[in-house]
C-alpha cells in the first residue's frame, strides 16, 4: 500500500463529517492511512467478512449492495469520493453487513483495524465524533422512512436518487452532473414499486430536463435542482 498524497488528502477532507474534526484529530487519522488501488468489479469486502479497516474513498465509486435470494442485486448506496465508511464493524466487532464492490477503478484510503484502535486509544476525544457519524447514518435512514410515507412515488424516487448521489448525507447536492449505474428494477425495489412505474417517473423527470436516461444508467444533470424540487414538496 502507498502513502497518502496531497490530492487525496484534499478529497478525504472534503467530507462534511471529516472536515468538522479538529485539525489534530484529522492529522491523527490521516497519518495512519495507506492507499489501496482496486479495479472495476473488484470487491472491497463481502457480507459476513470481518471488518479489517476504516475506509475513505479517494477516487472512483463503490456500490454497497446485497444479493437477494433470487440472485438479483439489491443496491443500497453509491459512495463517491470523500466518503468515509466501514466504522460499524470496527466498533461492534461483528461481520460486514453488505458487499462493497467497485463500480469503476477505485482508490481507497485504508486505516487498518489495529491502527484505528491505536488512534482511538491515543485520542479518546474521537469517540463523540464517530458517534455523530453513526447517528447521521441512522438519522438519514429514519428520515427517508419517515418522509417517504407522506410523499408520492415521484418524490420518493427523487429522495432515493439524492441519497445515492450524496453518500447518505456526507456531501451536499452538487451542480455538476452525476451518472448512476443502476437498473430501473433496482430503483423500483427501493421504493416498493414496479419497474414500469419507475420508468414512467424517470421519463417525466427527463422531460423536465432534470436527468437523462441511458441503458442501465441515469445521469442527473443538476442534483441541486432535484434537491430544490424535493424541498418544495416536503
Amino acid at each position: 500500500m502507498k502513502m497518502l498524497n496531497q490530492q487525496y488528502t484534499s478529497v478525504l477532507t472534503s467530507s462534511m463529517w471529516f472536515s468538522s474534526l479538529p485539525e489534530n484529530l484529522q492529522s491523527a487519522l490521516l497519518d495512519k492511512v495507506r492507499i489501496r488501488h482496486l479495479k472495476a468489479g473488484q470487491q472491497l469486502h463481502a457480507k459476513g467478512e470481518e471488518g479489517i479497516g476504516f475506509y475513505g474513498l479517494c477516487e472512483g465509486r463503490l456500490r454497497v449492495l446485497n444479493i437477494g435470494e433470487n440472485g438479483k442485486e439489491m443496491l443500497f448506496a453509491l459512495l463517491g469520493p470523500g466518503t468515509w465508511f466501514g466504522e460499524i464493524s470496527l466498533f461492534d466487532d461483528l461481520p460486514r453487513t453488505h458487499n462493497s464492490v467497485c463500480e469503476i477503478d477505485t482508490v481507497i484510503a485504508v486505516i487498518p483495524k489495529v491502527a484505528f484502535n491505536a488512534v482511538l486509544k491515543a485520542h479518546p476525544e474521537l469517540y463523540p465524533h464517530f458517534a455523530r457519524l453513526l447517528c447521521s447514518r441512522v438519522r438519514s435512514a429514519f428520515q427517508f422512512i419517515d418522509s417517504s410515507a407522506g410523499l408520492n412515488l415521484q418524490h420518493q424516487l427523487i429522495k432515493r436518487l439524492l441519497m445515492l448521489t450524496t453518500s447518505y448525507g456526507q456531501h451536499l447536492p452538487q451542480d455538476s452532473a452525476i451518472t448512476l449505474t443502476l437498473s430501473q428494477e433496482s430503483l423500483a425495489q427501493m421504493i416498493n414499486s414496479s419497474r414500469q412505474t419507475v420508468n414512467q417517473l424517470l421519463g417525466d423527470l427527463q422531460n423536465q430536463g432534470l436527468l437523462h436516461l441511458h441503458y442501465g444508467k441515469i445521469t442527473i444533470s443538476r442534483p441541486s435542482a432535484l434537491f430544490a424540487l424535493l424541498k418544495d414538496k416536503e
